[in-house]
């Protein structure tokens, strides 16, 4: 893994990788770090966190989860930090911790119909057999949002919800003008998207007034005129 990238004052980033990692996020304040999002397992942790000490950053004392999704959640265990979460994160976690994720397990649920084959594909690349998984549960839940002051930054956190899953939850840094996304904008996962849960997650999102994006699949940080393409593209096929 290269170094991460600084793309603000305060925030640093790792973009995503194969076979499913999603973007994480360190914002680095003048009492400590939190991160956005966890990763996809405790390796992927592991190499963020190394590459960040190689920076002189401190490890994290709290993580925050854009949404329960397995990709952005198993790495926090490694992390020892304060878990904050949506409520429903919060409960979607505890049941992903009570789940069979052995080769049988994620076999049988492709099988029921209960999860696609190319996640099943992507928890084994990720995870090789055999794999102990470790969803660590969230120490901080909240409603519809909070306010986390590191000293020197503001990371505000506020549940927005969508197609790609109701728990979703996006986080603006200020003073430097980004908006971590995490999947908010993806289609939901049987694919498209429906008027009703886009229109009030479009507005959510255009009222930060961010300059810089960072979305959990996107390998680009970006600016809003890129957002307005990808809103445009999910309106056009919105059901």
């Amino acid at each position: 893994m290269s170094a991460p990238a600084r793309i603000g004052e305060h925030v640093y980033w790792c973009p995503p990788a194969p076979p499913d990692r999603p973007s994480l996020c360190a914002v680095v304040g003048d009492r400590g770090t939190a991160w956005l999002d966890a990763g996809s397992s405790a390796g992927h942790a592991r190499e963020f966190l190394h590459g960040l000490a190689e920076g002189g950053v401190a490890a994290p004392s709290h993580v925050v989860l854009t949404h329960s999704h397995w990709d952005h959640v198993f790495g926090a265990d490694e992390l020892g930090a304060h878990v904050i979460a949506h409520a429903r994160t919060a409960a979607y976690l505890a049941q992903l911790a009570a789940l069979d994720w052995s080769d049988e397990g994620l076999d049988r649920r492709v099988a029921a119909g209960e999860a696609s084959p190319r996640h099943a594909e992507n928890v084994k690349a990720e995870l090789p057999a055999p794999r102990e998984v470790r969803v660590a549960p969230a120490t901080i839940a909240f409603a519809d949002g909070l306010d986390l002051d590191l000293g020197g930054v503001l990371v505000q956190v506020r549940h927005v919800g969508g197609d790609h899953a109701d728990d979703s939850t996006v986080m603006f840094v200020e003073p430097d003008g980004l908006l971590f996304l995490g999947d908010c904008l993806c289609e939901a996962p049987s694919g498209g998207y429906t008027r009703e849960r886009l229109g009030p997650l479009v507005d959510a999102v255009r009222g930060f007034g961010a300059q810089l994006y960072v979305e959990g699949h996107n390998d680009e940080v970006f600016t809003a005129s890129v957002l307005d393409e990808l809103i445009a593209e999910a309106r056009s096929t919105a059901t």
